[in-house]
């Protein structure tokens, strides 16, 4: 069982970097090659994360990267869970792309870049979510974040270029601080294996292992939009394709906080973190990042910032409830990051269509939308009662599992934060809806008609599993039962 469980491990990692040099020099048909690959990809990561439940974990090393240091590839609970998400929003993004992009099928090389780099950056966010030591981690963290740049100016406009500079601006200074902190957590402790609990010997130099801290969390803050990190996010997602907007807030971001969560406890662990006394520098942040971009969200007219602003929001969720180091909090930080990847993905995926077809990109042009697009206009908005936290939807399971951790954490501070933030999520979402079902303006063109079938089909796959997340919560396959595995497992209350 072990050996085939290393086998679907390295294909699901190889088989989308192989087939993303092959749709870049090769195939004339990369959308379906780019949907075998990611379809694959995301089956092996769906027996792996059945394979975890049923009690077997597995490690292989890949090779010696420089003595002693060793790239390992590692399948737990926090690593399924997060690569079958990154793998299952991808399958869904592909779909979106086919149709979306089929506008630049007489610029084959531009369709076929994209879908390589979109491949590309697929295999190394699994590589990411199986890495079984920091520096593993690093490497696969710091390729998906510079590949993504491609992906940011792919429409190659000027808004497009100055965004992806500014993005550069960020993750670059980001990467220094990353590669800052791993040296000096090899230099105090002597190793770098992801380990339940922390490495031993950094409570010997604090002062070092604080340094450490700093430069490994506000690094990888950059990407996970960890406030006032945030800045390359509202114009990152305006300019990019609206496929890759929903990998790049669903997951992609999502990748940052997932590997704060590694840092936090299997680099340092709970009672260092403690001893060290800097969880308030994360907390604080976290907790300012849900409340200030759900209000810059509030006052943002157009739709794509506006979400941009909600991603910030939603990540300072799984942020904040994860730096409570508790295991019920972890949890919860771990099945909100699965539900908020298809529930913005899908968000991205239907006002992609909308721009694409009706030509709207602001709140303010969305009146009587839902004459002229109504399957649209229903997914969307099952989205966003989602997003709000209406049950019986994935996120309403997620905001109350992250209310129940807080409490269990007993952080009324946290408790607070959270309450400010799903308000805030309604005030900057009920605008959206109730828009799109007011009656249309005398001028308003009715004949527009909801998008092509790839589209459409994402869009509703998105909508479809944040209600099956909604109504299955209590299922064995469901999301929770591998983030709390993984809770115990990390921070020892199994």
């Amino acid at each position: 069982m072990e050996v085939a469980g290393q086998v679907l491990l390295v294909v699901s990692i190889a088989l989308p970097l192989l087939t993303a040099a092959w749709v870049g020099l090769t195939t004339r048909a990369p959308a379906r090659a780019a949907l075998a690959a990611t379809v694959v990809a995301w089956l092996a990561c769906g027996v792996l994360a059945a394979l975890v439940l049923a009690g077997v974990e597995m490690e292989l090393a890949l090779f010696e990267l420089v003595p002693p240091v060793h790239l390992v590839l590692r399948v737990d609970a926090a690593g399924a869970l997060f690569a079958l998400t990154v793998a299952s929003l991808n399958v869904l993004a592909v779909i979106h792309a086919g149709s979306w992009l089929a506008d630049d099928r007489a610029n084959d090389r531009h369709a076929r870049a994209y879908f390589a780099v979109t491949l590309a950056c697929l295999g190394l966010m699994l590589l990411v979510a199986f890495a079984a030591n920091l520096v593993t981690l690093l490497v696969a963290y710091e390729l998906f974040s510079l590949a993504s740049f491609v992906l940011i100016v792919h429409r190659r406009t000027p808004e497009a270029f100055r965004a992806g500079i500014k993005y550069l601006v960020y993750v670059i200074p980001g990467a220094s601080l990353t590669l800052v902190g791993t040296l000096l957590v090899f230099f105090v402790a002597g190793a770098l294996d992801f380990t339940p609990g922390g490495l031993a010997g950094l409570e010997a130099a604090p002062a070092l292992a604080t340094t450490a801290w700093a430069c490994l969390v506000f690094g990888f803050g950059v990407k996970a939009a960890l406030f006032p990190l945030h800045g390359w996010v509202p114009d990152a997602h305006p300019a990019a394709p609206a496929p890759f907007s929903a990998v790049l807030s669903g997951v992609m971001v999502a990748t940052g906080v997932f590997a704060i969560i590694r840092v936090l406890y299997e680099i340092f662990g709970p009672a260092v973190l403690h001893a060290l006394g800097v969880m308030p520098w994360l907390v604080v942040p976290a907790a300012l990042g849900v409340v200030l971009a759900g209000v810059f969200a509030i006052g943002e007219d157009e739709l794509k910032r506006r979400l941009a602003w909600s991603t910030i929001s939603q990540m300072g969720y799984a942020t904040l409830a994860a730096a409570l180091l508790h295991p019920a909090a972890l949890a919860a930080a771990l099945v909100h990051l699965a539900a908020h990847a298809f529930i913005k993905g899908g968000l991205f995926f239907a006002v992609g269509a909308i721009a694409r077809h009706a030509r709207v990109h602001r709140v303010s042009e969305l009146n009587g939308l839902a004459r002229r697009m109504p399957i649209t206009a229903v997914l969307l908005s099952v989205l966003a009662l989602a997003l709000i936290g209406l049950p019986p939807l994935a996120g309403f399971v997620a905001k109350w599992l992250l209310v129940t951790g807080a409490a269990a954490a007993q952080a009324r501070g946290a408790l607070a934060v959270l309450a400010t933030g799903s308000l805030l999520a309604a005030l900057y979402l009920w605008p959206v809806l109730a828009a799109i079902w007011t009656r249309p303006d005398a001028h308003t063109d009715a004949a527009v008609g909801d998008p092509a079938d790839g589209m459409r089909l994402a869009t509703a796959l998105a909508a479809g599993l944040a209600l099956l997340f909604g109504i299955g919560a209590a299922w064995t396959g469901y999301p929770l039962a591998l983030a709390r595995r993984a809770a115990e497992t990390l921070t020892g209350a199994g």
